[in-house]
């Protein structure tokens, strides 16, 4: 460790940061304040630092790695500056060991510091990545929140469909309520009484349409004849289907944008060689390609496939206790995206590709714990982790060194 380095806190708000500096002792040289979220303010802010620091060299931490601190962090790489991610829950159990009962945020910032200065060594450095993969990563996240909010508008949908009329559910004419078929019967024929007059011809031509000819005069007569029997009052009819038009349009939208976004990330991937590399390979769409390529970040973060697993999450590590040991668990200090993202191809592979199915059921051949089936993917997610690693290394090296 550095005798003359000055350590930095960060405590990442919205609106404030609360930093605070310390020498190699523990002695506060910069006091805790807080420095206003805007590029002025913290370049102010770090001119400060560079003064009190007198040609000493700073090296900041932070619990934050995106998100709020993103401005921050971009004028921190600029600056050619080191930053360590030192994760939340250590923190908090540093604070606790403390025994410091107050907590604010600029406390807060001297204890990221002070945990940063014990663990300098364990603590990974936080890099953004070239402005390509910083993209990525806004794109893919962008992605993955309008896929979400598009679920959770679709459920809305089915609830309010089963409370206005359990029919449009129970007749199974729709599976995919996202679908141009569905969203196109709810906003033409929202009210019942509208689509109990409509005329067969006419409801299929217009499914037809939809479906690009898969649906015809079979749906259409069974969706009338499930509304048969049924009618409401001309004002709770007239409700239900105002709510039911303003969810329709609402999922229109979340489509169209998610159509706009995910053509925004296939223009980016394409200046990432990794992103095609990985595609290349069976369980990696374009979404999770981006993802994982722009969550990892540099490769040469990871010297060891088994610390590249361990980042993924897919490491299990055994509960231990003196001389006794418990069950595996995963680890919390990895990066969740990064988890769903590689869990989630690992599914895909179990599922249809032969060799990873094979391997798949290996794991459960012979046990009958109701985790094994979670306990297997996760062992063939480690598996498929080994390939990731040799893939995504191979894409980050220079042609000349994969030729040699």
């Amino acid at each position: 460790m550095e005798a003359d380095v000055i350590w930095v806190g960060i405590d990442v708000g919205r609106y404030t940061h609360a930093l605070c500096g310390i020498d190699a002792s523990g002695a506060i040289v910069w006091k805790r304040q807080r420095v206003l979220n805007t590029t002025g303010a913290m370049r102010r802010a770090l001119e400060k630092l560079s003064r009190v620091a007198k040609g000493r060299p700073l090296r900041f931490a932070t619990e934050e790695p995106a998100g709020n601190a993103s401005a921050l962090l971009r004028m921190l790489a600029a600056a050619g500056e080191t930053v360590y991610l030192a994760q939340p829950l250590r923190v908090y159990r540093f604070h606790l060991a403390l025994g410091q009962p107050h907590k604010t945020d600029p406390y807060d910032a001297q204890v990221i510091a002070e945990f940063a200065r014990q663990n300098a060594s364990n603590l990974p450095l936080v890099r953004l990545g070239t402005p390509a993969t910083q993209a990525l990563r806004v794109l893919s996240r962008r992605a993955e929140a309008l896929s979400k909010d598009l679920r959770r508008c679709v459920n809305r949908l089915r609830g309010v469909l089963a409370e206005c009329a359990p029919e449009w559910l129970a007749c199974k004419v729709f599976r995919d309520w996202s679908s141009g078929a569905a969203l196109g019967t709810l906003e033409r024929y929202g009210r019942i009484s509208k689509l109990r007059r409509a005329r067969v011809s006419s409801l299929a031509k217009a499914l037809s349409q939809w479906t690009q000819g898969r649906y015809g005069e079979a749906q259409a007569r069974a969706l009338i004849s499930a509304f048969a029997d049924v009618s409401l009052p001309p004002q709770l009819e007239a409700a239900y289907a105002q709510v039911i038009c303003s969810l329709v349009s609402q999922i229109r939208g979340l489509i169209a944008e998610r159509g706009q976004v995910r053509a925004l990330l296939a223009a980016e991937s394409e200046s990432l060689p990794a992103v095609a590399v990985l595609q290349s390979e069976f369980g990696y769409g374009p979404e999770t390609a981006a993802v994982i390529v722009s969550e990892v970040g540099d490769m040469a973060d990871f010297p060891t496939e088994a610390a590249f697993a361990t980042y993924c999450g897919v490491t299990p590590l055994t509960r231990r206790s003196g001389v006794s040991r418990g069950s595996a668990r995963l680890s919390r200090f990895t990066n969740k995206r990064l988890l769903r993202a590689v869990t989630q191809a690992a599914l895909t592979a179990a599922t249809h590709h032969p060799e990873s199915r094979l391997y798949y059921q290996k794991k459960l051949a012979g046990r009958s714990d109701p985790r094994t089936k979670t306990l297997a993917l996760i062992a063939l997610a480690r598996h498929r982790a080994r390939r990731l690693y040799k893939l995504l290394r191979r894409a980050s090296l220079p042609s000349a060194e994969v030729a040699a």
